[in-house]
């Protein structure tokens, strides 16, 4: 209803602007509110009382206005000096502040009251004196108003601090997932972007044309790459896409050492995962299975649903006859299976299974 928050809006963009224009027509409207129905009240009793009197009606008029700049004051304090202090230290401050302010206020509803009765005298007709007993009571009715003020107006604030507090939490934690996403990401990119170049320079020796071929097919897997940079999730068809071109790429080494099958769901196209998921989990396969094959092998892909709110994805590759010249550190797995937490939580996972086959499986929340 009415924010407290320090102001920083020269590091706010125009939301944020908004929202403390908002706030302040908000408080304005708590102001008026407020005292507007202790005025109210107070005429109401003065009707009950059979009091009826013009020079009443001002008086009250002017106490709930001389409240209301009194609030007003403990919200300009609190804001730019209190905003900051546990709610036990604002509630003792206000324990001697808010008597001496109702003190204050009968003080100066005292003199208010003679300069009326002076400038004014036809607008009273019988101006008794008040007794002590009876401006001590009027200061408690003050006090007594102030500190619901007080109160609503803290309990409030205290409310909406804390939303504040909890909102930028989660912004940052937010901030951090994403820098964190985009580390890895790098990694991704910049390992396949190694591997493909490598291959490309093994190429210009012995096949030009296919170089030249494979250096077109990089060029648009590089532009699919930059365009899925600020994403943190992609369709299953731009994957495929990208995948498609990366085994074009291999396919200019291996030849005929390398085969590929691949049985999809169409209804998946569309389902959603991070970047370079199947790109990783491909390049794995081909790396550490077929390329340590004499004769190659067969690289199987199967994406299928397999409950109504999960989908899956399962790469085969041929067990390696020996060790790989190029063993790596398994640094796409393993970012892999950080992104595919960091996106969807214990919800997805990578699971390798060895047996006749090595079978890389992804599962993905629909």
């Amino acid at each position: 209803m009415f924010s407290d928050a320090p102001n920083n809006m020269s590091d706010q963009h125009q939301g944020s602007i908004k929202i403390l224009q908002d706030t302040a027509r908000q408080y304005i409207k708590l102001q008026l509110l407020f005292w507007g129905g202790y005025l109210l009240l107070n005429l109401i009793f003065m009707g009950l009382w059979g009091a009826k009197s013009f020079f009443l009606l001002i008086l009250f008029l002017l106490l709930s206005i001389v409240l209301a700049s009194m609030t007003h004051a403990l919200r300009y304090f609190y804001k730019h000096r209190a905003h900051a202090w546990p709610l036990y230290k604002t509630a003792l401050y206000l324990l001697w502040a808010l008597p001496l302010l109702a003190l204050a206020a009968q003080a100066l509803m005292v003199g208010l009251t003679r300069l009326l009765v002076f400038v004014f005298p036809v607008l009273i007709a019988n101006n008794q004196p008040i007794s002590i007993g009876g401006l001590l009571g009027y200061a408690m009715n003050y006090c007594i108003m102030l500190t619901l003020w007080c109160a609503i107006y803290l309990l409030r604030a205290e409310f909406t601090k804390r939303r504040h507090s909890e909102v930028a939490y989660w912004q940052l934690q937010a901030q951090l997932k994403d820098n964190e996403l985009q580390f890895l990401r790098s990694q991704i990119n910049s390992h396949f972007l190694f591997n493909a170049i490598n291959n490309l320079r093994t190429l210009i020796t012995e096949d030009a044309q296919a170089a030249r071929k494979g250096m077109a097919s990089l060029s648009v897997l590089l532009r699919g790459l930059l365009q899925s940079d600020s994403q943190q999730l992609v369709t299953l068809r731009d994957e495929l896409d990208w995948v498609q071109g990366y085994l074009y790429l291999e396919s200019l080494q291996f030849e005929h050492r390398l085969s590929t099958h691949m049985e999809i769901d169409e209804n998946l196209l569309t389902a959603k995962l991070p970047p370079l998921v199947m790109q990783t989990l491909v390049e794995n396969a081909i790396k550490h299975g077929i390329a340590a094959r004499r004769q190659g092998g067969e690289l199987r892909i199967c994406i299928q649903r397999i409950s109504t709110e999960y989908w899956q994805i399962e790469v085969q590759n041929p067990l390696p006859e020996f060790q790989p010249m190029h063993i790596g550190n398994q640094i796409g797995l393993r970012n892999t299976r950080e992104r595919l937490h960091m996106a969807f939580g214990h919800k997805a996972s990578l699971d390798l299974e060895f047996s006749t086959l090595v079978t890389t499986r992804v599962q993905l929340p629909l």
